[in-house]
């Protein structure tokens, strides 16, 4: 037996075959958190499109944030929190950078690892994968794979392109990656750079990173004839004519004027129909300008509803605008709920820089309709004063949004650091953790370079997330390395 495995050996350095196991390294695995996460019990099921890394049954998150790591200012890192069905509580830990030897790429300034976070099956294996946008000389996106161990193997998508927006005054643009099912073949897909020959990457994806094909993403039209330039500023996916096939709309920020407040700047909104034979613009679809939205079905009319925060001209800042889909898309119809709303709480904010920068949709009663939160930070905003911070929650009902059942809460009610200083709903996220049929709020808290940065998870109840019972989620639950403004949630949350 001896002399036969030389003879082996010796064959097949003869014909150059590697026998040494040269499969990428591995991830660091999910470990048990740090001191700061507690939660309460329930009973656990699996949730529907929930993200699953693990393939347990038990919904997880991944928060992308923005700051700093060892070797790297702005070098970006991910949270990956693993739930375990018991309420909101969590049970292991994850923190990737690119300084992770399974990751590709190392810790550098300003790359902003997982700034954005798409958690889909990429692969078709039954666990969800996690991909993410990078900006490690070039814009590029790494996927970390799913596995009964958690996200444990990472690679990077070979031949991504840029964005190529000719009235856009940055050549690269600020790229922007979002997931779907974009032609309707049941596949997971990504869509990363705006205007490209191949920016629709189309699922399913190989473990080398190599999408099944690639498509066109046309690059939107300028918004008006004296709009000069606009910077590409987010990017959302859903299905806005129920045919199946996931639709794009994308935000610009037309022509800023740094003198006008925040809530005054023209925000642009392009729409992309997405389906079989690819993206198409129909003509006859115009969008109210606006900073960021969602979908979800607030009327329950089997439509995806483009939830939006509005911007410009009159726009209220406390506002959200919801224009609801139809057979043909988007907007023949809409809605302005706001604070002089019947039903919504608390007074038109008198920062004019105060508006809502982050939304998310999803059944919060259980009820069947999607419900709206809205986070208004001082994230974003390079201009703004401290102040108050809050995440507005609006219920869906037969009648879309109405303002009944509303919401609303500060920093402050969950102990986020006093005065406006935590960016409180920087980040906003709607995910069933517990699988009992009722989507659970997250709050993210990034905080600063002196500031901590938080998540909250509040259960969701009948009537709507609840103060009891939240789980917080601090930066050292995941790291404890002194020093870094981690601002954990500062990007998106996956879920």
């Amino acid at each position: 037996m001896i002399g036969g495995g030389a003879a082996v050996v010796a064959l097949a350095v003869a014909v150059g075959v590697v026998v040494a196991d040269d499969a990428p390294d591995p991830i660091a695995s999910p470990r048990g958190c740090g001191t700061g996460a507690h939660g309460t019990a329930a009973a656990a099921n699996a949730s529907k499109g929930a993200a699953d890394f693990d393939g347990d049954g038990h919904p997880d998150l991944a928060f992308g944030s923005m700051g700093s790591v060892p070797g790297g200012s702005g070098g970006g890192s991910i949270e990956v929190a693993y739930g375990t069905g018991a309420g909101t509580g969590i049970g292991r830990c994850q923190y990737l950078t690119q300084d992770d030897a399974g990751i590709p790429g190392k810790n550098r300034d300003e790359a902003y690892f997982g700034t954005d976070v798409v958690a889909r099956d990429l692969d078709g294996d039954g666990y969800t994968d996690l991909a993410a946008s990078v900006f490690d000389w070039k814009p590029s996106v790494i996927i970390m794979w799913g596995s009964e161990d958690g996200l444990s193997r990472a690679t990077r998508v070979p031949g991504t392109d840029v964005s190529h927006v000719a009235w856009d005054n940055d050549p690269i643009l600020d790229e922007q990656l979002v997931g779907g099912d974009f032609d309707g073949d049941g596949h997971a897909d990504l869509v990363f750079g705006l205007g490209s020959d191949k920016g629709l990457l189309k699922g399913p994806f190989g473990r080398d990173g190599t999408p099944a094909a690639t498509g066109s993403v046309p690059a939107p039209r300028r918004p008006a004839p004296d709009t000069a330039n606009a910077n590409y500023v987010d990017l959302l996916a859903g299905d806005l004519d129920g045919d199946g096939a996931d639709d794009l709309v994308s935000f610009h920020a037309a022509d800023p004027d740094p003198e006008a407040p925040w809530a005054r700047q023209r925000r642009p909104v392009s729409y992309l129909h997405g389906g079989r034979d690819g993206f198409t613009q129909p003509e006859g679809t115009r969008l109210p300008d606006a900073g960021t939205g969602a979908i979800g079905d607030v009327d329950h009319d089997g439509y995806g509803d483009l939830v939006l925060s509005p911007r410009g001209g009159d726009a209220s800042r406390s506002g959200v605008t919801v224009v609801y889909g139809s057979e043909d898309g988007p907007g023949k119809r809409t809605t302005t709920i706001d604070r002089d709303t019947p039903g919504v709480p608390g007074a038109e904010p008198q920062d004019e820089d105060a508006t809502f920068g982050s939304l998310d949709t999803g059944d919060v009663n259980g009820d069947g309709y999607a419900d709206v939160v809205a986070g208004a930070s001082r994230w974003d905003n390079a201009y703004g004063k401290p102040g108050p911070e809050q995440v507005l929650f609006l219920p869906g009902g037969p009648d879309g949004l109405t303002g009944k059942g509303a919401r609303l809460w500060e920093g402050d009610d969950l102990g986020a650091h006093p005065g406006g200083d935590a960016d409180f709903g920087a980040s906003v996220a709607l995910t069933d953790l517990d699988g009992d049929g009722r989507a659970d709020l997250v709050v993210a808290a990034p905080g600063s370079d002196t500031v901590d940065g938080a998540a909250y998870l509040l259960p969701g109840t009948a009537d709507g997330p609840s103060t009891e019972g939240v789980t917080r989620l601090s930066a050292d639950t995941f790291d404890d390395t002194e020093g870094l403004g981690l601002l954990m949630g500062g990007g998106r949350i996956a879920h």
